[in-house]
């Protein structure tokens, strides 16, 4: 049946309350098209195709429309399911006898299932159950009382509504499977939610995943029960003990033979490398084997899906390599033909007032029981409320797994009316709750509000220096060991240098953050993640001795939320300095690799960290010329015009200026009308050159020249004019806007996030060959700090400039 095509004629025969479709039958699934006179729409190929492209596109535009205001892509598929159904779009004759006649929609109605059984796959693959055991007391008591309390509410009214209801209304056995649907909680949907508003990373994302996952094991385990418990009752005695037998064995092949299988492919991957297309096919296999039992034995052909994604290891390179494959295809293209046909059974014109009245009230009673089951655990351990609130909502938030649940027991525990009524009061609940979510709460409040600026300049020579590396990949290690080597970490300058390993989150929905101080011992296997990286900073550190502690630890988590994890640990460990690899690479063979998801990243930390950030570029210079290989001097060099951000880039430079393989060139860009004028306030700028005219040119290797420039262009010659002269150049980021030195240069500016002077080094058509470091202070603190003209790297003038006169030779020489 499901390769054949319809004709558009239709006769309908209604007998003895069943109705019988006739229609005309084509051996050929395909149009020959409209040239030999076919119509397209009469086969049904072309009809499944249109339907696809209909409501994947559909679900796609309202999801652009309403993510501003904190919409999750759920309510855009239930948006999308109900208005291609017969209850808006297909009230058209037109539409319905073209683009849904029913034997193309029943073809669709497979493949939706299809997609749902690829998709309930994958969320067992993300589904890490270990969470549950590690989830603290705070998690449990919310996961279970956000279970228990609403179903306490909401048992309530059901039996007062019961009472009132005759025997025979429809209502009457819909209600008790909508009462425990509504109390239900997943660990899916709440992740999905968390995504879609980029709060993975942040404190609430994390309880309510540990929540949500103890929640949604006791929710799965009673609900499916009570959604099969009239099919099981109906049977006799020996049927229902062969189907739970079966389902036992079942699960039992699963766990102890098919899992081990998969242990084994991992074992035989080498570290690194991606799985073998036929391991990849044999777990599909598995896969299809599984849902095809679950049919042969009477249970949904959800079952076992399900729990053979939870039997996959969960991350690479198993994990990561389904996810890539099947992701982007069932979420985009099934997912929304699943809710296309979930759609199709809702008709609004079977809602009657009362049973819509009785069934919202069920929802709204169940919701307000969740958000109580969250504030009364919260209160005890003292949480804001503002958090508690907003934590409440979106555990109260709906999503995919209810619906599945409500497909299941549709016409069998559940009638059509309620089924419509139950969507509606998820769709609504789920669509104010989200907004309110985005709205009350901000992760970058917790390190945005610091009253207390963490800078290099404003941190005293004589304490420890708190500084922290980002690393995407285990190339950059001896870049940033060097950097640290330059930094001068010894006895009298002591430095506490904190390593961020980051990896992006695939084939797993919870992001994981490993402290590889407390797991080094207990739990060895965590640490392959980041295994070399790890060896060579102990071994570095192991060489400094007492000079330099290294701490370690690894993220994974998504790149859209990866700042909100950089940014708290950067808050809590009170750094000064973060360092970040600029988001292009320079390879020993010339080739560049752009990584789109890094910039980003680059670009919200520095809109929001807590502290002063430094991009590194590195081309090389960093890793040919090593410290630690008797090489005679470092070549240091900084371009000082004005402002914070050259300042903190002077100040980093002076600590580098007590390396005694270290030299450091100071090269002042000035205006003539700056040199020659007298300024009676305080001069920032100049008074830390000062500085380090004083501590530092009297020690020999170490340099100052000044250069006056009048406009950009002679700025260019003289920057241009430093190529080969440092192995390392640190420049700042922002600069007065009202500078002539910078007319016309952000016009052209490639990567703005480096700032005039950063992209004038970087870019692609510079010559410069050396390491640059851009170095941005942030100067304010508060939740208003998001907006730092990071498109301009310039700034509004806000201090005026004393200079201090210095007779000296202006030319700048090469350093050999």
């Amino acid at each position: 049946m499901s390769d054949s095509t319809v004709n558009s004629t239709v006769n309908a025969i209604s007998t003895n309350g069943t109705i019988w479709i006739c229609e005309h039958m084509s051996k050929n699934p395909r149009s020959r098209g409209i040239f030999f006179s076919d119509n397209p729409f009469s086969y049904t190929l072309p009809v499944l195709l249109i339907q696809i492209s209909l409501v994947s596109s559909l679900t796609a535009t309202l999801q652009f429309l309403l993510q501003p205001i904190g919409e999750t892509r759920f309510f855009s598929q239930m948006l999308a399911g109900m208005m291609l159904g017969p209850s808006v779009i297909g009230q058209s004759a037109f539409l319905q006898k073209w683009l849904f006649p029913p034997k193309t929609f029943y073809i669709s109605k497979t493949i939706a299932f299809f997609g749902g059984m690829m998709f309930m796959f994958l969320i067992g693959v993300k589904i890490d159950l270990s969470i549950v055991a590690r989830s603290g007391k705070k998690a449990w008591a919310i996961g279970v009382l956000t279970f228990f309390i609403p179903l306490l509410f909401s048992s309530i009214v059901f039996f007062f509504v019961k009472e009132t209801l005759p025997p025979d209304h429809p209502l009457y056995s819909s209600l008790f499977s909508i009462t425990f649907i509504f109390s239900s909680g997943s660990f899916h949907v709440t992740t999905i939610h968390l995504a879609d508003l980029k709060l993975l990373n942040s404190e609430m994302g994390r309880l309510a995943i540990s929540s949500s996952m103890v929640s949604g094991t006791i929710s799965l385990t009673v609900v499916s029960a009570v959604i099969t418990h009239e099919n099981i009752f109906s049977m006799e005695d020996k049927t229902a003990n062969l189907m739970g037998l079966s389902l036992f064995v079942m699960i039992t092949i699963i766990v102890c033979i098919l899992r081990p299988i998969m242990c084994w492919m991992i074992r035989q991957t080498p570290e690194g490398r991606q799985m073998k297309e036929s391991y990849i096919m044999s777990v599909f296999l598995m896969l299809i084997g599984c849902a095809f039992f679950s049919e042969v034995i009477g249970q949904h052909v959800l079952i076992l899906p399900i729990i053979l994604g939870i039997a996959v290891p969960e991350g690479p390179p198993l994990g990561s390599a389904l996810t890539d494959r099947l992701d982007t295809l069932v979420s985009n293209i099934f997912l929304p033909l699943y809710f296309l046909y979930s759609g199709s059974n809702f008709n609004v014109f079977l809602i009657d007032g009362h049973t819509f009245a009785i069934i919202q009230l069920l929802a709204i009673v169940a919701f307000i029981g969740k958000v109580v089951g969250t504030i009364l655990p919260s209160i005890y351990w003292k949480m804001p409320m503002t958090d508690v609130i907003a934590l409440g909502l979106l555990m109260s938030a709906q999503g995919i797994t209810q619906v599945i649940y409500l497909q299941n027991g549709l016409n069998i525990t559940i009638d059509e009316q309620s089924y419509g009524n139950a969507l509606i009061a998820l769709a609504w609940l789920t669509g104010v709750t989200t907004p309110f979510v985005k709205f009350l709460y901000d992760p970058s409040k917790r390190y945005l509000s610091l009253n207390r600026r963490r800078t290099i300049e404003q941190s005293t020579q004589d304490i420890e220096l708190r500084l922290m590396a980002c690393i995407h990949n285990p190339e950059t290690t001896p870049s940033i060991i060097n950097l640290l080597e330059i930094s001068n970490p010894s006895l009298e300058y002591p430095i506490c240098f904190y390593v961020l390993h980051l990896i992006q989150l695939r084939g797993r929905s919870t992001p994981v953050f490993i402290d590889h101080q407390s797991t080094s011992k207990k739990n060895p296997s965590q640490n392959n993640y980041s295994q070399h990286i790890i060896n060579a900073f102990r071994s570095y550190e192991q060489q400094k001795s007492n000079n330099l502690v290294v701490k370690l630890y690894t993220s994974i988590s998504p790149y859209e939320t990866m700042h909100d994890e950089i940014c708290m640990q950067v808050a809590e460990k009170r750094v000064c300095m973060l360092i970040v690899p600029f988001h292009v690479q320079w390879k020993s063979n010339g080739i560049t690799e752009s990584t789109h998801p890094i910039r980003a990243l680059n670009r919200q930390l520095l809109r929001t960290a807590p502290c002063s950030v430094g991009i590194l570029i590195e081309r090389g210079t960093l890793n040919i010329s090593h410290p630690l290989t008797n090489v005679a001097f470092y070549s240091v060099g900084i371009v000082f015009i004005e402002g914070n951000d050259d300042r903190e880039a002077l100040a980093y430079a002076m600590r580098m200026a007590n390396n005694p393989v270290v030299r450091v060139t100071l090269v002042r860009l000035m205006e003539p009308r700056k040199k020659n004028k007298n300024f009676i306030n305080k001069d920032p700028d100049g008074d830390l050159i000062h500085k380090f005219k004083v501590d530092c040119i009297q020690i020999k290797r170490h340099d100052y020249k000044e250069e006056i420039v009048r406009d950009s262009v002679e700025m260019i010659n003289v920057i241009k004019s430093l190529e080969g002269c440092f192995d390392l150049l640190l420049v700042g980021r922002r600069h007065a806007s009202d500078s002539c030195l910078f007319s016309g240069l952000t016009d052209w500016n490639e990567y703005l996030e480096l700032g005039p002077i950063g992209d004038m080094l970087v870019a692609s058509d510079s010559t410069y060959d050396g390491s640059v470091m851009v170095i941005q202070q942030q100067k304010r603190s508060g939740v208003d700090y998001h907006d730092l003209h990071l498109d301009y790297g310039v700034l509004l003038k806000e201090e005026k400039l004393t200079i201090t006169e210095v007779p000296r030779d202006r030319k700048v020489w090469p350093i050999v």
